[in-house]
């Protein structure tokens, strides 16, 4: 049996009205032609629905189970339509959003969850933060929806689209307690007796070759003698003291008091931080996000 979702319209009105001459008014359809939907759907059901009185048409016991019934498919089906709506605005859903871990304490990307999920109640975030390597190879794999990472540059052809969303500065970060906080190097090279600290390589290929690229540009080959696997790990330990790294000005909002942030001449290392997503993702959440931080 298919269930005909205008025939139970009809059914569920005449129970209310109590009148086939009210109901079809209501309906804006010709009497006889009501009458013949609800023998219709009684010729399917297998049962009698109504029954004429003096008083109009009156549920039998197995019509009054099925209205009730036929209540709860119609209310279905306008929640089925009012949420397929919201979804197709992006005010419905779950949004898996990935980070470079720096940026997901941004005041911007906070600002955008937050008014977002002010605006649309009805959808839901994951966030992961990690190096933008990581993020990337994530967002590749279908784990993630959305991205906000330094992400090189993309092909064309590829199975990746971009936004540009801010564009970052790299300052080198020491110890607020050593000699290049009191008296900052002038230029990199003036770098290579100090302790470096960085990232693995393995975890954001590109990023780490942007950088070493950058430095041996400007003869300076850093003597890496700590590493971490993020930012955040190489921020405390150049807060406990044991070598300077490098990080991107948005880092400021979350690194610990006792790190400092220093302009050297011949660093100039911008980094284009890009809204990310796959081609073939086509979420409406995807580009509510997208205006949220982009403005």
């Amino acid at each position: 049996m298919t269930l005909d979702g205008r025939r139970l319209h009809y059914f569920v009105t005449v129970a209310e009205a109590g009148s086939l001459g009210r109901a079809a008014a209501l309906l804006h359809v010709a009497q006889p032609a009501l009458t013949r939907q609800i023998r219709l759907l009684e010729e399917d059901v297998g049962v009698a629905l109504m029954r004429r009185t003096s008083r109009g048409m009156v549920l039998t016991p197995a019509g009054q189970v099925y209205c009730d019934s036929a209540r709860k498919l119609l209310a279905d089906a306008r929640h089925a339509a009012s949420t397929a709506v919201l979804a197709a605005r992006g005010d419905l859903g779950h949004l898996r959003l990935g980070f470079s871990e720096i940026y997901a304490w941004h005041p911007q990307v906070l600002d955008a969850l937050q008014h977002y999920r002010q605006q649309s109640p009805g959808v839901t975030f994951t966030i992961e933060a990690m190096l933008s390597g990581a993020v990337t190879q994530r967002l590749l794999g279908g784990q993630l929806d959305l991205a906000v990472v330094y992400a090189g540059t993309l092909p064309d052809d590829g199975s990746l689209q971009s936004r540009l969303w801010i564009t970052d500065e790299y300052r080198l970060a020491v110890n607020a307690n050593s000699a290049l906080a009191r008296k900052p190097p002038k230029h990199l090279r003036e770098l290579a007796d100090e302790d470096f600290i960085f990232f693995r390589r393995d975890e954001s290929p590109q990023m780490h070759d942007m950088i070493i690229h950058h430095f041996h540009q400007r003869g300076y080959s850093p003597r890496i003698v700590q590493e971490g696997t993020s930012h955040h790990t190489a921020m405390t330990l150049v807060a406990a003291g044991l070598g300077c790294s490098v990080l991107p000005l948005a880092a400021q909002v979350s690194m610990p008091a006792n790190i400092r942030l220093v302009a050297v001449a011949d660093m100039q290392l911008y980094t284009p931080i890009h809204l990310v997503w796959r081609r073939d993702n086509p979420s409406p959440l995807i580009g509510r996000f997208a205006q949220h931080l982009l403005g």
